[in-house]
């Protein structure tokens, strides 16, 4: 490996590791795709290890306001989405369901601008863990659809709810990722070389994050599950462009 190779896969991931310590998610976002440029076998084995280090970290520093009988239906709904998505793309097109899925989370951001406000009840984290499952799967991008029914939560609770899914998240997709061949010690030995620098990005939000009021976060939010959105629609349709 080569050291600067490891260097800009690092900085990558300590960006996102900031953002998603200040807004409550988008490592993934930010990170996976300079990740992927540099060093694809990173992607997603030693970039999801880096977010449960990260869920877990968070998840500590915010467990005074975790809800767990909240995160309970959420970690219920992931599952069966996880499922689910894996039966629909024996049928239709990785690609196709991006699409619809990126244009789904679109019409949600649409939704929260206009001020309707998607309370969140056991039903409405199930769907968003479900939705999450399909988005995750698909896109690699599963945070936005909890970030959405989540959004107008308090600052502390937002950032500790989600982390608190993460792990779960994580620690799901990595069981799977070992059990098909695509996380390994080569990818915890590159993750573990990698980790310090965004653990010490994430100290720095730490330090920071008192100076975000709570619009500014809930745009940050929006913003970033806009941005997934249009990457999961790019997706989509690249293969159509090529």
């Amino acid at each position: 490996m080569d050291t600067s190779t490891l260097i800009y896969c690092a900085l990558a991931l300590a960006a996102g590791c900031f953002v998603q310590s200040t807004v409550g998610f988008g490592m993934a976002i930010v990170a996976a795709p300079i990740v992927y440029f540099f060093e694809p076998r990173f992607v997603p084995g030693t970039v999801t290890f880096v977010g449960l280090v990260l869920a877990l970290i968070n998840m500590w520093q915010y467990r005074a306001m975790i809800s767990l009988k909240g995160l309970g239906a959420a970690f219920v709904g992931r599952v069966p989405g996880t499922l689910v998505a894996g039966a629909l793309l024996l049928y239709i097109s990785a690609e196709a369901l991006a699409l619809v899925l990126g244009a789904g989370v679109l019409i949600a951001v649409l939704i929260s601008v206009l001020k309707v406000r998607i309370r969140p009840t056991s039903t409405s984290l199930f769907w968003a863990g479900f939705a999450s499952g399909l988005m995750g799967t698909t896109t690699s991008i599963g945070g936005p659809p909890m970030a959405l029914v989540l959004q107008h939560a308090e600052a502390g609770s937002l950032r500790a709810n989600l982390a608190g899914y993460f792990v779960f998240s994580c620690i799901l997709s990595l069981i799977t990722l070992s059990a098909t061949g695509h996380f390994s010690w080569w990818h915890l030995k590159y993750a573990l070389m990698i980790l310090p620098a965004p653990i010490l990005a994430t100290w720095f939000a730490y330090r920071i994050q008192h100076l975000i009021k709570a619009e500014w976060l809930r745009f940050a939010l929006l913003g970033l599950c806009s941005f997934s959105g249009v990457i999961a629609i790019w997706q989509g349709l690249s293969p159509q462009m090529a």
